[in-house]
């Protein structure tokens, strides 16, 4: 005799995916979030060697790599709210690189009920002064 199939209602399958439905946004974050996350704080980290760290004006790489985790945030279904912190960084184990620690605040799209409240990557480049690659000084 065969196993009886388990059958899934839409709307279990919607909460699952989606559990900031059920009141869990901050479980769907962390879900969401490759490098881990801090309740709906979304947690990106960049590793980039020592000896090109900065490669250019420090404050523009933050602002460039802030932009970056607005990107990867919304391409994650997380709607992020203010610019990205700088939370740190810290020798990587290879020796040779260092780990950037970046988080900003997120509203998973799936209940988000004001999406124009979005700090999206032009948001951030606009507010650097419309160039991450000087900082806005250049």
């Amino acid at each position: 005799m065969a196993a009886a199939k388990k059958t899934t209602s839409a709307a279990e399958a919607r909460t699952k995916q989606f559990p900031a439905k059920d009141g869990e946004a901050a479980v769907e974050v962390d879900e969401r979030s490759a490098d881990g996350a801090e309740g709906t704080r979304y947690v990106k980290e960049f590793v980039v060697l020592k000896a090109s760290w900065p490669a250019r004006d420090e404050e523009a790489a933050h602002d460039a790599n802030a932009a970056a985790v607005a990107n990867e945030a919304i391409q994650r279904g997380l709607h992020p709210r203010g610019k990205a912190s700088f939370d740190g960084a810290e020798d990587h184990p290879d020796g040779l690189s260092l780990t950037l620690t970046y988080s900003v605040d997120t509203v998973p799209s799936s209940v988000d009920d004001v999406p124009q409240d979005t700090t999206t990557p032009r948001d951030v480049i606009e507010a650097a002064g419309g160039d991450t690659g000087s900082g806005g000084k250049g």
